[in-house]
């Protein structure tokens, strides 16, 4: 089970990405030059313009494709949604889920970190969205620049391509994300609940130390924390939530860059290892390079 939580979604680096967020496509028919850039979610707009070569990658594209488009990631309706697939069934909430022990101790992690609320006014949500709001939170009070719905790094892309005219798309729907976020069994979305509290300490230190390798575009600094056997993910959260998508998501990818060019932005570990977008796109022919001058 994963231990690196949702709210840094997907950043699993690789020992062959040279430390680079910014990549390019070409050849094998491909319409001039695609790129793919590798997102932390909870990044700033500002960090846009210190990726050497992204705004101009930007500017140079007629698509840019993110996980959802960018009306999905602000509206009320996906945040229903999400609400909705985040809530527990009655007859599994976290009273249902957690032995008495476990109950005290998660209740007073999360009243540290959601303003005094509890498990009492909480506790009908799903274990996971519990675990992701508290590391969002942790986020917050290391980075109070962080969270701002209208100034996240993938939502500012998207604008500033739109603001340019490009076409913006999403490569998958709210419902196919509500299910990989929310859809673990809720067993072992409590322990992990659980070894979160547990570790409270631990993950602080692993959260800041993944947002700074982040900022310094370091990933081998990114794998050492990621791969951490306490705080990291293992191989089927790995394919649940980065490959099975990667592979679905190909096929719009692989239609499109041969008529126009495209800007792939979405969270880091889409991009690498053996299923990566960047594996994925090698082995049908196309070249993937860093950009230069990272």
């Amino acid at each position: 089970m994963k231990k690196l939580l949702f709210a840094f979604l997907l950043l699993l680096p690789c020992s062959q990405a040279n430390g680079q967020l910014l990549w390019q496509v070409s050849g094998n028919g491909c319409y001039e030059t695609s790129y793919l850039f590798g997102t932390l979610h909870l990044e700033t707009e500002e960090f846009i313009d210190s990726v050497a070569g992204l705004a101009s990658a930007i500017e140079s594209v007629d698509v840019i494709f993110g996980e959802l488009e960018g009306n999905n990631l602000t509206s009320m309706s996906t945040a229903f949604q999400m609400m909705k697939e985040a809530t527990a069934p009655r007859d599994s909430t976290i009273d249902k889920l957690l032995s008495p022990e476990d109950y005290a101790l998660v209740d007073a992690v999360v009243k540290k970190y959601l303003y005094g609320f509890g498990l009492k006014e909480l506790g009908v949500l799903k274990p996971v969205a519990l675990t992701t709001y508290m590391s969002m939170m942790q986020m917050r009070e290391m980075y109070p620049k962080s969270l701002d719905p209208g100034n996240l790094i993938d939502v500012a892309i998207q604008k500033r391509g739109r603001a340019l005219g490009k076409r913006i798309d999403g490569l998958e729907s709210v419902e196919d994300q509500t299910s990989v976020l929310f859809g673990a069994p809720l067993t072992e979305q409590a322990e992990e609940l659980v070894d979160f509290c547990r570790k409270d300490d631990k993950f602080v230190d692993g959260s800041k130390q993944l947002h700074d390798a982040y900022r310094a575009q370091d990933l081998a600094a990114i794998e050492e924390i990621v791969f951490d056997t306490e705080v990291g993910m293992d191989v089927a959260d790995m394919d649940r939530l980065s490959y099975e998508r990667n592979r679905k998501w190909m096929e719009k990818i692989t239609q499109t860059i041969p008529v126009q060019r495209v800007l792939v932005a979405v969270g880091a570990a889409h991009l690498l290892g053996e299923q990566g977008l960047i594996a994925l796109l090698r082995a049908q022919g196309y070249t993937v390079e860093p950009v230069q001058g990272q």
